[in-house]
């Protein structure tokens, strides 16, 4: 135990992300399998991280060396050789095609109840070996963007100061790496909005679902509708999965339906709800701006490289929660062959479901309340570590007791602007996106990084600042086109801003200014 408290107190901690991702889901990113499709993707992988679960939520911390270390590692590749990021996509749709129609063919089982636990184990290993390559491919992409985007800022940026345009830097650089290719989650929205076309156009249907009528009173008028929701579910029910979401639910597009001709929503905002930045016009323009900025060849490869990487940054997500759509008849299986829920098996890992399996033994209840409590989950350097109760707890005030140390509070931050526009309002710090619902309207929302869960919070915000993330973020791309001023990568901001301040947010300038403290 102190042992392993040196050595998280001898290493400086970076928040890396929050959300509703259970232990079993988690150890995905972080088992051996993960680091091996990690390494041969990138030839390093990363290799100390720390997590911890509470409720369902974790909050996960990566670490100032690790990040320095594998930035050296993938500068001097592409001072090596500038095509290396080109390189190491160029599998992606083959492999991550291969692991979902590997997976179907494991849905399609109808004798999960039959098999012997042993046969159930060994179909649970093979399954969660699909999803090693996509979650590596995840977190590669993420760190190409962490590391390469700035490194295209300053060749935009250089260019644009001798072309006396230097204000358009955010504008430039989200054309350039505007992906070329349609990702599922766009393809969805795509389908999502002919079924609304075809609704405008018949307005008598229109007027009844504008006043709320239920399916069922609307089925049986009109057929071709009832058609048309039951093919989109079927080709797209697991989109909102990701790992711990129900499937969407006839229910549910229903009242995304209705929610979507009341208020009359466009396809151009509305598929971008979580991140996806296909966008033709950019694309067109794109050409334009590469002929203005006339790159070198190694900036060129860099500007392609981090295209195909933002495609991937949206397109994981989709496979992601096709994947996991596809196992849930095989993770429901398991927990009814162990006596729990669904969402208990989440809280075990994987070793621990295959020997409960194995050995048929009994999941202690008493194992799940401490592990919803509080889990903390240590990697470093090839050794995994699982605690509970009070050694998490220490763990836990460890690494934020670090974190708190920011010294004096500041008045003025600056960071990289992405949405343009100057707003004043009152801060809300939102850590996670299960807080994110309790920002009032007009609010700054002032958050570690931003994903989908943010999405109706970010609708409400005046403006949006992240302590982390670059242009070509979540909360980047969104706020664009909510067309809410928006500040990223502003370090510090959310142990240093409280709820209820005053703030000023330029974003013109990239400068967020204390006007009173609450």
């Amino acid at each position: 135990m102190n042992t392993i408290l040196h050595q998280i107190e001898k290493l400086h901690w970076v928040w890396f992300w929050s959300g509703n991702w259970p232990l079993l889901d988690c150890v995905l990113e972080r088992d051996q399998s993960f680091e091996r499709e990690f390494y041969k993707i990138a030839g390093v992988f990363p290799r100390v991280t720390f997590d911890f679960f509470k409720e369902g939520i974790v909050t996960a911390y990566h670490c100032q060396e690790e990040y320095e270390r594998l930035g050296a590692f993938f500068l001097m590749k592409f001072e090596k050789n500038p095509t290396f990021i080109i390189n190491s996509l160029k599998d992606y749709q083959k492999k991550t095609d291969c692991d979902l129609h590997e997976l179907a063919i494991l849905n399609r089982l109808t004798q999960i109840n039959k098999v012997s636990p042993r046969e159930l184990a060994r179909i649970f290993r093979k399954a969660r070996a699909h999803f090693a390559y996509n979650s590596a491919m995840d977190h590669y992409a993420w760190y190409i963007e962490n590391f390469f985007v700035p490194r295209l800022q300053e060749f935009v940026a250089r260019r644009l100061s001798e072309l006396g345009k230097g204000e358009l830097l955010p504008e430039y650089i989200f054309h350039l790496v505007t992906p070329s290719r349609q990702s599922r989650i766009f393809k969805e929205r795509q389908a999502f909005f002919h079924i609304l076309s075809s609704i405008k156009r018949n307005k008598k249907l229109e007027s009844l679902i504008r006043r709320g009528k239920t399916f069922s009173a609307i089925d049986g008028h009109n057929p071709r509708l009832a058609i048309a929701i039951e093919r989109h579910l079927k080709k797209y029910a697991w989109m909102p999965v990701l790992v711990n979401n129900p499937p969407t639910s006839k229910s549910d597009l229903w009242k995304e339906i209705i929610r979507y001709i009341r208020d009359d929503k466009t396809f151009k905002i509305e598929s971008k709800r979580i991140g996806d930045n296909f966008d033709p016009e950019a694309i067109v323009k794109r050409k334009k701006i590469l002929h203005e900025l006339a790159p070198n060849a190694a900036e060129r490869a860099l500007i392609i490289g981090l295209q195909r990487t933002t495609f991937i940054r949206t397109e994981d997500n989709a496979v992601m929660s096709k994947s996991s759509y596809l196992v849930m008849p095989l993770y429901n299986g398991i927990a009814r062959r162990l006596g729990i829920s669904y969402h208990t098996l989440k809280q075990l890992t994987p070793d621990e479901v295959t020997d409960h399996l194995e050995r048929g033994k009994k999941v202690s209840r008493a194992l799940i309340r401490g592990r919803l409590k509080l889990t903390s989950y240590f990697v470093h350097n090839g050794r995994r570590i699982i605690l509970t109760g009070s050694k998490a707890v220490i763990m836990r005030r460890a690494v934020e007791q670090q974190l708190a140390r920011k010294g004096r509070r500041e008045s003025v931050f600056k960071g990289t602007p992405a949405s343009l526009g100057t707003v004043r309002g009152k801060v809300k710090v939102t850590l996670s996106s299960k807080d994110a619902h309790q920002i009032i309207p007009g609010s700054i929302l002032v958050a570690s990084a931003t994903s989908a869960d943010f999405v109706p919070a970010m609708r409400k915000a005046g403006a949006i600042v992240t302590e982390f993330g670059g242009i070509t973020s979540h909360a980047a791309v969104v706020s664009r086109e909510f067309g809410i001023p928006c500040i990223v990568g502003v370090r510090g901001i959310t142990s240093q801003l409280h709820d209820g301040d005053k703030v000023e947010v330029n974003a013109d300038e990239g400068v967020i200014t204390v006007l009173k403290v609450k």
